[in-house]
């Protein structure tokens, strides 16, 4: 079992920022023999998760790609809130888009988004599987309140400070407030909290069991301001059925 969760760890080594690996960099990266980091590679290019790049470094591989193409034919919950995702954007002012989150670790994902097909459209952050913060914008903090409570107390523990900067407390018992506050409203609405002259306005997808799948956002344009208020009972609305087509 250490040894597949070295490989695992492996792939995590890929980022934006460091998108090719020697075998020794990974060696020493994770403080293993490079005979070691030589075995982990070649299981993960066996696998198509890795391929061979430029100056005897690796990157990831074609597997990828396939599973990220299952992903969006198979998920469902993407299945089920896409056709919900494209009735609603008419609802939105123009240059509005809808975008569907989940949580990856103490990050935020958008797995879809749909948004009008306009040339003055701004693209937004939430870029489809970009991480982004948890603690800042209405896609990502409308998901806090549903965490489990040993979730919420060891963000806390970590994140403190970025907590405290977000307005969501400076306290633990201000943070369960503030989260608190949040699930009793169902929805929750930030100004320019990710993108300049940018609304956000979030609702939580949830299962069966009331547990967190993710969000369903809109981010609207500062013009577009007065439609908030409107937009976010239309969110929740939304944000229901697509659970209840999940269920079906």
């Amino acid at each position: 079992m250490a040894g597949r969760d070295r490989t695992i760890n492996v792939l995590k080594l890929f980022t934006l920022e460091h998108p090719a690996w020697t075998v020794e960099q990974v060696a020493e990266a994770m403080e293993v023999s490079v005979s070691s980091a030589y075995r982990y590679i070649a299981s993960l290019m066996e696998a198509g998760l890795l391929t061979t790049g430029r100056d005897g470094a690796y990157v990831l591989g074609p597997a990828i790609i396939q599973y990220d193409r299952q992903i969006q034919l198979t998920d469902p919950l993407l299945a089920a809130a896409e056709p919900v995702m494209t009735d609603i954007l008419h609802y939105a002012p123009p240059d509005s888009v809808v975008l569907l989150c989940r949580l990856f670790k103490d990050t935020v994902l958008c797995i879809h988004q749909v948004a009008h097909a306009s040339p003055a459209m701004v693209e937004v952050s939430y870029a489809r599987g970009r991480p982004m913060p948890l603690f800042r914008g209405a896609t990502s903090k409308i998901m806090l309140p549903y965490l489990p409570l040993r979730d919420l107390k060891r963000l806390f523990a970590t994140y403190a400070d970025e907590i405290r900067l977000a307005g969501l407390g400076g306290s633990w018992e201000e943070f369960r407030k503030s989260l608190s506050e949040m699930r009793k409203q169902g929805h929750a609405i930030t100004h320019w909290e990710i993108d300049p002259e940018r609304i956000g306005i979030g609702a939580p997808v949830l299962d069966e069991n009331r547990r967190l799948l993710g969000s369903l956002s809109y981010v609207i344009p500062r013009s577009g301001m007065d439609a908030a208020a409107r937009l976010a009972p239309l969110l929740a609305a939304a944000a229901r059925e697509i659970e209840e087509r999940i269920g079906k």
